[in-house]
């Protein structure tokens, strides 16, 4: 890949890797783990007790001690800040990115902001809480964990996450890090039971056609979190067939050859206007699912709400024998149906070309089928280019 395409990759996958994302799967993945920054110890399901002090290796192999059960948490990924809002620790949380990447997570408002607009930790807001533990999600650069570190600070890096399954052990990790290791089982033997749920309500469907878009020509491939999404929801990934990993440009000519049933894109964004995608069975019988981009790239327990919106939309009389399997997003000061609805940002200085995500239209989180596209553009941060420089610095890490 040529240094301009390279480029572009940074560009696209910066603003889905700045809405929280362990960003998965890629071309370069095995210089990643060259990085140091790996999927952490694997969690032991019946490894349920919060005990203190803890020991933990993390993402960059640094074994981890804290002391005593923390009482103020500071968070520097959005994705990790949905993990412990789901698990019900999010009263522990005095600092976290405030920006419309964690704008659905209630309460994350009155949260102090400490990352700048390219999600870099700013040190002096995170030193200045004094918490008893600092997360930092894997995409916060090694540097930055060092030098907080180095400020008398417990840092836990967490690892790259490349499955479902490794996300399960994700929760597990965060809860004993925090001391809510109860709600941690919980809300993985939820998830868990949701995803078997939608799993096994598809398992006999024959597999229908998708094209995943996240900005064309750009897609995804094996190696990453939607292409196991689209097989969980009972769906061929027509990108295979170029045998590329990871996120990738994808040619005309495969889209065509494989003319897919249904187009998958962020919710927000436009159908791309590409003659093999707009020619389309997906297209040209409205065959189009918007899902929440921030609930995929982060990679949390909310990866339920977009399989489920692309279960019921490939398979819905599969679908409609299961109920409402998805289970409803941790509630905040018992405001349940506020979890999905995004907040306004409060944080001025956040950047205004940052891609704000779009609320699902209702609780039970139908399917929309798109008859027009509005022109704004939202969706996997194609736009976030004051990222880019900063991206190609680490590129190795999370640009993947």
């Amino acid at each position: 890949m040529n240094r301009t395409s390279v480029l572009f990759v940074v560009v696209v996958v910066t603003g889905f890797a700045l809405a929280g994302g362990f960003v998965a799967g890629s071309a370069v993945a095995d210089e990643t783990v060259s990085e140091g920054v790996v999927l952490g110890d694997a969690a032991d399901e019946e490894e349920t007790t919060c005990e203190f002090p803890l020991e933990k290796e993390d993402g960059g192999g640094e074994t981890v001690t804290v002391e005593e059960e923390p009482e103020e948490v500071v968070v520097l990924a959005p994705g990790t800040a949905q993990y412990v809002w789901e698990i019900g620790a999010q009263e522990k949380v005095t600092g976290m990115p405030v920006n419309p990447f964690t704008a659905y997570l209630d309460g994350s408002e009155d949260r102090t902001h400490v990352v700048d607009e390219n999600g870099i930790p700013v040190e002096e807001e995170v030193v200045g809480l004094e918490p008893d533990l600092v997360i930092a999600g894997d995409i916060i650069p090694e540097e930055s964990v060092e030098s907080l570190r180095d400020a008398g600070l417990t840092v836990y890096h967490s690892g790259t996450l490349l499955t479902v399954e490794d996300m399960y052990g994700e929760i597990e990790r965060i809860g004993q890090l925090v001391g809510e290791c109860e709600g941690a089982a919980e809300t993985r033997d939820e998830t868990r039971a949701t995803v078997e749920d939608i799993t096994d309500a598809v398992a006999d469907e024959e597999p229908t056609t998708v094209y995943y878009d996240i900005g064309f020509p750009f897609t995804v491939g094996e190696g990453t979190i939607e292409n196991e999404l689209l097989q969980l929801a009972g769906a061929e990934n027509i990108a295979l067939a170029a045998e590329e990993p990871g996120y990738f440009e994808i040619s005309e000519e495969i889209i065509a050859d494989n003319d897919p049933e249904w187009l998958v894109i962020s919710e927000g964004a436009e159908v791309p206007d590409v003659t093999a995608i707009q020619e389309s069975t997906a297209v040209e019988e409205d065959r189009i699912v918007e899902v929440n981009p921030d609930f995929v790239s982060q990679h949390g327990p909310l990866l339920v709400v977009p399989l489920e919106q692309m279960a019921e939309a490939f398979h819905p009389e599969a679908m409609a024998e299961t109920g409402d399997p998805t289970p409803t997003p941790a509630p905040d000061d018992g405001d349940e149906a506020d979890e999905l609805t995004p907040t306004p940002d409060s944080d001025d200085g956040d950047d205004a070309d940052e891609p704000t995500p779009t609320p699902p239209t209702d609780e039970s989180d139908d399917v929309t089928v798109v008859d027009e596209v509005d022109d704004d553009g939202a969706g996997f941060g194609v736009g976030v280019a004051v990222a880019a420089l900063l991206a190609l610095a680490f590129a190795v890490r999370v640009g993947r």
